[in-house]
């Protein structure tokens, strides 16, 4: 009962709003009433300089200027008059027009009821005076009509029936309305319970089933009060024009529905045309972008080779090219829209337009950045990279961000904007058949026979897992400081995503061997002149596991380093050792 009540409710104030309306499109001003002026089916109303001629609540036509010594409201009350009197008696006759030197005079048979004068028209929407007249009598003959019936008790008696007749069925399907809806509502969640659920994306849930089902009921509810609105604007309209006096109101409702729907009609079928046009720049705009996919994707993979396009590149120059292209589709598919040219719809686009202004200068900032990194073929998704303090693999190489994985299983999201300005380290780059270098540094104290440590140092390289044995692993003297000297071991890695933990393997074989040979990994600092040298005597130089047929590096005339060892004479081949062993 309670939305038959708000409906009742919905449509008074739709009659309150029909009368409001039908006032306010009668004519601008109305004429002066004298004191025994017309009864309320013949008045006419007071506005100052122009006055309307009211019949059966109906405008008939609008006096702008005076005739003779008569102003506008005084014509106007006039002619209200006599044609109140004419209609009390019951006169009989046909409406005419009669030509006069003033203008054009209406008349009821022999009696003429007001004049129209050239004074009378609106210039400012280009009335003449034949089109003003024929529709004073046009209007006037269906009001006298009107009055005829509201005189009429049998036609009065037969309105009424049918107002009630409507208000039933308006009632009834107002009840059907409210028992479908209470249908629908208990249904509702038995059916939901085995057809509706979770509605998600990429394992995000966007809606749940009982979010869903709540969103479906608020929808239908919409939809009934429509339908009960929409059944009591029919109603209304139907029982206003069963009665004379306020037919003018349902006629006015009936008119702005026609017109709203023929207005919604007339625009659909004219933006047909353009609906047609934009759908052929999509579907060819969507051809492009899957012959522009096809061919990007074929120089990605090495099937196809372009001479401007490295298949690094290949992948955000697609992107590219698809966007622009859809950019240009809509630009040039935006005239065809319908309406488009409406002022909601430049509103709506000078609002869009001025939030992506705001907002966007961070957004493109990341996207050129994301160009830059791309174009700049620095890295790609599989790299294993080191980026500031983040050391992994590159997962995601994005528009506006790049996500790294690292050794710890968490994922880092550097913006493109952050990484343009770091420096980057990528492992996997370079690896090819030699590899990457993996090296670390120890500092031995100058009493410790280098060759030693390098033998040691190698001994680790080529227990430690995860290390190439080809090429060799070797060992640089990089310092030479004050208390110590700084020894670098650098082996190639078989796979750079695994550094750190082939790093740690080393670092733990390196301890290993040095323990092994009873050597110890210290780096002394000076303080005093200690009471014997500390030097390394010729027989102590290879101790083990070092080689004693290995002498100093020494570089050659064309760069490539050799063994030279001591006493050797001229000629004689550096890089064989000699079987005295010498």
């Amino acid at each position: 009962m309670r939305v038959q009540c708000v409906v009742f409710r919905g449509a008074v104030v739709l009659l309150a709003i029909a009368s409001l309306g039908a006032r306010v499109a009668r004519a601008q001003t109305t004429a002066a009433q004298p004191s025994g002026g017309p009864p309320p089916t013949s008045r006419a109303q007071v506005v100052p300089d122009t006055a309307a001629l009211i019949v059966q609540n109906r405008p008939i036509v609008v006096f702008r200027a005076p005739l003779g010594a008569r102003a506008a409201p005084e014509r106007a009350a006039a002619a209200a008059a006599r044609i109140r009197r004419a209609a009390e008696l019951n006169a009989s006759g046909e409406l005419s027009l009669q030509r006069v030197p003033e203008g054009v005079v209406v008349a009821l048979g022999p009696t003429g009821l007001f004049a129209i004068t050239p004074g009378d028209l609106d210039p400012s929407v280009g009335e003449t005076l034949d089109e003003v007249a024929a529709r004073a009598v046009r209007q006037l003959q269906t009001a006298l009509q009107g009055e005829r019936e509201q005189r009429s008790l049998a036609h009065l008696l037969r309105a009424a029936a049918l107002a009630v007749i409507a208000t039933l069925i308006f009632a009834l399907f107002i009840r059907l309305l409210v028992l479908a809806r209470r249908f629908v509502h208990r249904r509702m969640p038995l059916v939901a319970k085995t057809r509706v659920a979770d509605v998600s994306v990429g394992g995000f849930t966007l809606f749940s089933a009982a979010q869903l089902l709540s969103f479906l009921r608020r929808l239908l509810d919409i939809a009934w009060w429509v339908a009960g609105l929409f059944a009591a604007y029919l109603w209304l309209t139907f029982v206003l024009t069963r009665f004379p006096y306020t037919a003018p109101w349902g006629e006015a409702l009936g008119a702005y529905l026609v017109a709203t729907v023929r207005g919604l009609a007339l625009g659909a079928l004219r933006g047909i045309p353009g609906l047609f046009t934009v759908v052929l720049i999509f579907v060819g705009t969507r051809f492009l972008t899957r012959l522009v996919d096809a061919l990007f994707r074929g120089v990605e993979a090495g099937e196809v080779t372009l001479p401007w396009v490295h298949p690094d590149t290949a992948q955000p120059t697609r992107r590219l090219v698809t966007v622009l292209l859809w950019l240009f589709a809509i630009v040039i598919a935006y005239p065809y829209l319908p309406g488009s040219d409406s002022n909601a719809f430049k509103g709506v686009s000078v609002f869009v337009g001025l939030v992506l202004s705001l907002g966007s200068s961070g957004l493109v900032n990341q996207a050129m950045s994301g160009l830059v990194i791309m174009y700049a073929r620095a890295f790609r998704p599989g790299d294993y990279v080191r980026i500031g303090d983040t050391e992994g693999v590159v997962s995601e190489l994005g528009m506006l961000s790049t996500k790294v994985r690292t050794n710890k299983r968490e994922e880092v999201t550097i913006p493109n904007a952050v990484l343009v300005g770091t420096t980057a380290k990528n492992y996997t780059r370079l690896s090819g058949d030699e590899g990457v270098l993996l090296h670390t540094t120890v500092t031995i104290g100058y009493d410790t026979p280098w060759r030693q440590v390098q033998a040691l140092l190698i001994m680790a390289a080529d227990r430690t897992p995860g290390l190439r044995r080809e090429p060799r692993p070797f060992v640089r003297q990089t310092a030479l400081s004050d208390f110590y000297v700084a020894y670098e071991v650098n082996a190639a890695l078989e796979r750079p995503e695994i550094r750190l933990q082939v790093l740690s393997a080393l670092h733990a074989n390196i301890l290993d061997c040095f323990n092994e040979f009873g050597v110890q990994i210290m780096s002394p600092h000076y303080e005093g002149d200690p009471s014997h040298p500390k030097v390394v005597g010729p027989t102590a130089w290879s101790p083990p596991p070092a080689d004693a047929t290995r002498g100093a590096h020494a570089i050659g005339e064309a760069g490539h380093i050799r063994e030279a060892r001591a006493g050797a004479p001229p000629g004689d081949d550096l890089t064989t050792p000699r079987s005295d062993g010498a």
